[in-house]
């Protein structure tokens, strides 16, 4: 197997400059705009995202599915950049649609504007299909140029309007869509997508495998999203605005998480399921640590540095912010855990927990965003988030037999990942410790523990769950009992 360092770093270096382009567009953004202003452009840019989300079809979900096909993928590769401007097309239109039915009521902006987002839908679904075969293809650094790219072009308009005083919401939104096309464009360019002729039975075949997928993706975009809508007609722009610059904020703290994800996506990937569980269980728990390390760092920044930064009208984003990190942290380390699930074929445990996150979400807004506005959102999103991770945890559970203590680090691991940052030699790859004790028990780990006995050859290609009484079973850390045997000399020691 491949080393992985040079992937994450790669990828972590992309991400850190998207990031870092990011906060600077909004602080470009929040200097040249009124918070009623970024709120009214960021509720347009929602609608186009929420075309995205609700109208792709989860085409992206069935192409993870069918990965493991190979003889089907580069047909599916083929196929992502023309089915994702056609999909997105029929998801722009549509929005447009209810944009027009809706206007001048529950703050919707005006229909140019959201025509002028919309325009974006079809390229950011285009890119978003090639973004997910690109990492399927374990081509990290095309995917994470094609993002430091997109970034760096809108951040680079936004400061030219900016300093030229242009700077207006129509023009904010117009650089929002040109990112999309140089997104894109780079997928192309670097080889992460193919351009061939598309292969419309697979094509049909992959849109109805995502079909049973949509609900749950559906219901999760609105999980981290209906928030927004909500906020808008309880409460108005100024708040949309504070919030969305919050949320922008916390999403700092999932930068290596999500780096970590995209970069072990194909791992999870490349060995059974029993193997597959377990790589999933020892990415979770690298997830957790570099999750909480993160978060601690994000809040106390913000605190620190959000009204020198942004002035003293987005003052109380940082309270947002500390109710917004944790639920952020939950959901970015429970990532791992749908990818298995996805692998496992099973719509329901899917679309099930997000139906049931996206509803206590809604509930839980209603009640408090009247009462205490744009922190009431946050306190909701993270009690949503905490809960559709919980459920994810127990699918996984029943799915692979294995504890939910194998999803939570232990003291070896945080000791060698201390010992590491100290010699300034971080190991990213998960599973490789120095300790005498932990190096036996991942060793066993890897010795495949977790598989049934064998009764006869091998078959690779399962996608049936273990029979849960046949997995590793989480060994007991109390000490065996020491006995009691004499030497040569007589003397009485202890043998454990």
């Amino acid at each position: 197997m491949t080393d992985r360092k040079p992937q994450f770093l790669w990828m972590l270096v992309a991400r850190t400059g998207t990031l870092v382009m990011g906060v600077v567009a909004s602080v470009v953004v929040a200097r040249a705009l009124p918070p009623e202003g970024r709120g009214t452009y960021y509720m347009a840019v929602t609608v186009a995202t929420a075309a995205m989300a609700l109208g792709h079809l989860s085409v992206e979900q069935a192409q993870t599915a069918m990965w493991s096909e190979k003889e089907q993928r580069s047909s599916l590769g083929a196929n992502s950049a023309p089915l994702g401007l056609f999909v997105g097309t029929v998801a722009a239109v549509a929005a447009v649609g209810l944009g027009l039915m809706f206007q001048g009521r529950g703050n919707v902006p005006d229909i140019w504007l959201l025509g002028t987002a919309c325009a974006g839908v079809p390229l950011g679904t285009a890119a978003l299909y090639g973004t997910n075969i690109t990492v399927l293809r374990n081509r990290p650094k095309v995917a994470g140029s094609a993002m430091l790219a997109s970034a760096v072009v809108q951040c680079l308009c936004l400061i030219v309007l900016g300093l030229t005083g242009r700077l207006t919401v129509r023009l904010v939104v117009v650089a929002w869509v040109i990112s999309f096309a140089v997104s894109l464009g780079v997928l192309v360019a670097g080889g992460g997508v193919t351009i061939g002729r598309p292969d419309l039975p697979l094509a049909r075949a992959t849109c109805a495998k995502g079909l049973r997928f949509h609900t749950g993706s559906a219901a999760g975009y609105l999980l981290l999203r209906s928030d927004v809508f909500l906020l808008n007609t309880l409460g108005g722009p100024r708040d949309v605005g504070i919030y969305t610059l919050a949320v922008t904020l916390a999403e700092l703290s999932r930068l290596v998480v999500d780096v970590f994800a995209q970069v072990t996506l194909a791992r999870q990937f490349d060995a059974d399921i029993g193997d597959s569980a377990m790589v999933t269980a020892r990415i979770v728990r690298f997830m957790v640590m570099l999750g909480a390390a993160s978060a601690v760092t994000t809040v106390a920044a913000v605190w620190v540095l959000i009204t020198p930064v942004y002035g003293h009208a987005y003052a109380e984003a940082a309270t947002v912010v500390a109710w917004l990190v944790p639920g952020v942290l939950l959901l970015g380390a429970g990532r791992p855990l749908s990818g298995f699930l996805l692998r496992m074929r099973s719509s329901r445990v899917v679309v099930l927990p997000s139906l049931i996150a996206l509803g206590m979400n809604i509930a839980l807004n209603c009640v408090l965003i009247p009462v205490q506005g744009p922190i009431g959102c946050a306190i909701a999103s993270t009690v949503a988030y905490a809960t559709l991770v919980a459920y994810h945890v127990t699918y996984f559970r029943r799915m692979s037999g294995l504890g939910w203590r194998s999803l939570l680090p232990t003291r070896a691991e945080a000791t060698w990942i201390a010992a590491e940052v100290r010699r300034h030699r971080p190991e990213l790859r998960p599973g490789r410790f120095q300790d005498r004790r932990a190096g036996r028990w991942f060793a066993r780990l890897r010795g495949g523990r977790c598989h049934p006995p064998a009764t006869g050859p091998a078959n690779t290609n399962s996608l049936q769950p273990m029979p849960p009484r046949q997995v590793f079973r989480w060994r007991s850390s109390k000490p065996r009992s020491r006995q009691k045997v004499k030497t040569s000399s007589g003397e009485a020691t202890s043998k454990g």
